[in-house]
């Protein structure tokens, strides 16, 4: 058995069955972001089932470098650190603010040092905008992550907007439900 297992994944390992690792990714830099808002909900749901392993990967508490071609054993710690998060998940989740219509530097810049351990996994897709008609940037993340790692990215595609948000929560009942189903067919895709 590996050595670095949870009580629940030795159980159902020795049951002859292993828990899917869904890695959660949140993007945003901002210390009061509404990414991070729904991504703590995404976990909050994964958390509730017995059938998956979820961690989170927030940038705000990595120091990621620039890509800029170097072999991964040349960035710092943390770069390898994300990598390693990544290349062990069965799936993830792709929390993401919506800036100028499109996918944000650091994540770009993520998935640029990252494809390799994206490669040819399953993703959903949280996006935060600043207004309703800035989801399609959703679309870019899927097309970069489609070309460049043959990610299948499911839908439902969650988006949400400055008014789905009151007193720094969640309100929005319809973005919950979004959320529910996606978290419902990525784990369906996992299990296959």
């Amino acid at each position: 058995m590996p050595a670095c297992v949870t009580t629940a994944q030795a159980v159902l390992l020795f049951k002859g069955t292993i828990l899917p690792k869904v890695l959660i990714i949140q993007s945003s830099l901002n210390p009061q972001s509404k990414t991070a808002v729904v991504v703590g909900e995404t976990e909050k749901i994964l958390n509730s089932l017995d059938e998956v392993d979820c961690q989170i990967l927030d940038l705000r508490y990595f120091d990621m470098q620039f890509c800029d071609g170097r072999k991964l054993t040349d960035y710092n710690s943390d770069t390898q650190k994300a990598f390693e998060m990544i290349n062990d998940a069965d799936g993830f989740i792709i929390g993401m603010p919506v800036y100028c219509y499109s996918v944000s530097g650091p994540l770009k810049n993520l998935i640029d040092i990252t494809s390799s351990a994206m490669e040819k996994k399953v993703a959903g897709i949280l996006c935060t905008t600043g207004s309703p008609m800035s989801f399609l940037a959703s679309s870019d993340l899927a097309k970069i992550l489609a070309y460049e790692s043959h990610v299948f990215s499911v839908q439902p595609v969650v988006c949400s907007s400055y008014e789905d948000f009151k007193d720094g929560k969640l309100k929005s009942r319809k973005v919950k439900e979004k959320l529910k189903n996606m978290i419902e067919v990525l784990l369906h895709h996992l299990k296959g």
